[in-house]
């Protein structure tokens, strides 16, 4: 049988633990089910480990893999070039590769032989009306998978990673080329040929006015015929003949398999809580609690979870995706009252989801291509398709908050009778311990389902016979973050009006130049981006050059600072004019919270989104707007002149919570 491919330990690979400012390194002796035998480096003293326990030190980021194959010590690299990153052409051949690989190793072979390849093969290219790949090729594939550690990224063409002899660009001449592929995108459906004259028309027109020393050159037709096929092609036919059409050319192919261990399935989704949570020390009421959790198909175990007031969004499950592959060590320290141990930690293998905006955005779908994560989409009319996750949050509402303070029932809620500010008692950190305690102390421990499931004691079972795949927590958070392409100029990169800038950027666009670069950023910290390095392949980090603003502030509150001062400042749009937007609305805030005791609901919960109230890193709970609203620290103060004559009565109406949603591109 065909050994195992995916295992984060491999007999010959190193393991480096560190403690403290020292670090220890050991070679892989041997690999079984629950043991591995290990070899110092240094003292050649030989010992075991449990792997339950290197897994907890790698989630934590205390241990590290260095793996002996090269290409898979690139890949494995925290900082490395995620899936996103490379041509849409690319990828999309990556993932046809991927889906014969996966048709392999789910068929659980004993040789790779042609005799058991073959049907292999012609089942996958029937189902996917593909052109089929022959046996040899087939498993040229298989080796590169397994060589880059099991990644996606081992089945990208291998002309990705030659170097870069195409013919440089002027750079006078891009901005050309870019209107040449707008032209071409248009709904009309130019030639490539007519997009081309174009193009040349502009040129010429330019050359004009130029001497005959500087005139610039036409790029040829293959050259932009080039250009044009980097674009997305969905992105591409989208503009072209309409997102619909487009959406039904490039519908992702359904790989349904069998569940018998844990994480081979999980399933997602969001639900707002039956209940009215209230300031930890206003106690204003916030509103309802948006829920997004990922539960285990097989155990019936809560994977992870993320708590906020947000609508469900691209953030949202991001952040439950990451604390279901995170450690649960936090618990310990926060929650020192919970009895049992929270063992659930690994990648799933496959998460089934609905239809929402939020599962089919670009960013969920490659994170997941990243992670070896197969996504099912939800067939429309089929709610039975997840239906174990909406059954758990059919048994969240009854059995965690039926005798809760704040509990109410939808018709209740409905009526002009009920006012939550009486009734909704319970503050935002004591829910949280509550959450978690019915989740690790009630729910994992009862049987579950008419097969009387322990999820607790099913996840155990599994432990043994399952390799947990684990990620470090740094490279968890790159690949879960947002690629773009930025232009990196003389003062470093500027993003949504934000500049970055390090003694790194400077170093890099001193020896490559300036021009266009890709990006990583977190919806909710805007005081860093990863910047690509395309010559070592791998990212380094960058810090906001206004850290006093941008440090710790999400996308969403950056998004209302700029609506802020388009709307009410009505200045030039530049990061001082950004940063008094910003004093400004924590005025607003503050009136609010200081505001009698009959704002609306509705309002209340959109400041407390506007606070990041909820979950944040580590498990931890930000419970009270106080915490941020009193402390406008590092926040550049605006001469008192100024504010003084802002007129209050239009912030507070721009600012009620009913017009606070944006598209995921800021469009200012």
């Amino acid at each position: 049988m065909v050994s195992n491919m995916y295992d984060n330990y491999k007999q010959g690979d190193f393991v480096t633990i560190s403690n403290g400012n020292a670090k220890s390194t050991f070679e892989i002796l041997g690999v079984d089910n629950s043991l591995l035998r290990l070899r110092d480096s240094f003292s050649l003293i030989e010992s075991t480990r449990a792997r339950v326990e290197l897994n907890e030190l790698i989630l934590v980021g205390i241990a590290n893999i260095q793996t002996k194959n090269i290409g898979e010590r690139e890949i494995s690299d925290s900082l490395s070039r995620s899936f996103s990153d490379y041509t849409e052409k690319n990828k999309a051949e990556a993932k046809r590769r991927y889906q014969y690989v996966l048709a392999v190793i789910d068929s659980n072979p004993k040789a790779y032989s042609d005799r058991i390849l073959q049907p292999v093969i012609d089942s996958v290219a029937v189902e996917n009306s593909d052109t089929p790949p022959s046996c040899r090729t087939l498993k040229r594939w298989l080796k590169a998978y397994a060589n880059a550690g099991n990644s996606i990224r081992g089945l990208l063409p291998a002309h990705e990673n030659k170097g870069n002899y195409e013919a440089k660009i002027h750079n006078e001449i891009e901005p050309y080329i870019q209107l040449a592929i707008d032209h071409f995108k248009n709904k009309t459906c130019p030639t490539i040929s007519s997009s081309h004259d174009y193009m040349e028309a502009l040129i010429e027109n330019d050359n004009s006015m130029r001497s005959s020393q500087d005139k610039l050159a036409v790029p040829s037709i293959p050259t932009l015929t080039s250009r044009i096929q980097e674009v997305a092609p969905k992105a591409l036919l989208e503009s072209r003949k309409g997102k619909r059409l487009a959406n039904v050319q490039f519908k992702q192919s359904k790989n349904v398999r069998e569940v018998k261990l844990i994480l081979q399935r999980a399933e997602i989704d969001h639900t707002q809580l039956d209940l009215f949570v209230v300031d930890d020390q206003t106690k204003m009421v916030l509103g309802r609690p948006w829920v997004t959790a990922l539960l285990d198909y097989k155990s019936k175990n809560i994977l992870g979870f993320y708590i906020g007031f947000e609508n469900p969004s691209y953030l949202s499950v991001a952040k439950a995706l990451q604390h279901a592959m995170s450690s649960k060590s936090y618990v310990k320290e926060l929650y020192p009252e919970i009895e049992n141990e929270w063992l659930c930690a690994g990648k799933p293998a496959v998460i089934a989801t609905d239809r929402g905006k939020e599962f089919r955005s670009i960013a969920f779908e490659e994170a997941c291509d990243d992670l070896n994560i197969i996504i099912q989409h939800n067939p429309a009319k089929h709610p039975w398709f997840k239906g174990s996750v909406e059954r758990y949050f059919s048994t969240l509402n009854k059995e965690l908050l039926s005798d809760k303070p704040g509990k109410v029932m939808t018709k209740i809620y409905d009526s002009i009778d009920y006012r939550p500010e009486k009734n909704g008692v319970i503050s935002m950190s004591a829910f949280m311990a509550i959450f978690h305690i019915w989740v690790i102390d009630i729910y994992q421990c009862k049987p579950r389902t008419r097969k009387n499931i322990i999820p607790k004691e099913v996840w155990k079972e599994d432990l043994s016979r399952v390799p947990i795949i684990v990620e470090s927590p740094e490279k968890l958070k790159l690949i879960l973050s947002e690629s773009f392409t930025a232009q990196l100029g003389s003062t470093g990169v500027i993003k949504d009006y934000i500049n970055y800038d390090s003694e790194e950027l400077v170093k890099y666009r001193s020896t490559y130049g300036f021009g266009k670069v890709t990006i990583k950023r977190s919806r909710d910290d805007l005081g860093e981006i990863y910047v690509f390095d395309d010559k070592a392949k791998k990212y380094f980090r960058v810090e906001a050059v206004k850290q006093a603003y941008a440090k710790g502030l999400s996308l969403f509150q950056h998004k209302i600072h700029l609506k802020f001062v388009k709307l009410q400042l009505k200045s030039k749009v530049d990061i001082e004019s950004i940063a008094r937007a910003k004093v400004l609305i924590m005025k607003v805030v503050e009136n609010e919270i200081n505001s009698s005791r009959d704002t609306k609901v509705t309002s209340m919960q959109r400041v407390a989104r506007y606070q990041n109230i909820g979950i944040q890193e580590n498990g931890e709970t930000n419970g009270s707007l106080l915490e941020y609203s009193n402390s406008n620290s590092g926040v550049p103060k605006p001469a008192k002149k100024e504010i003084e004559n802002i007129e209050y009565q239009p912030l507070t109406s721009k600012f009620d919570g009913l017009n606070n949603e944006f598209d995921d591109e800021l469009e200012l």
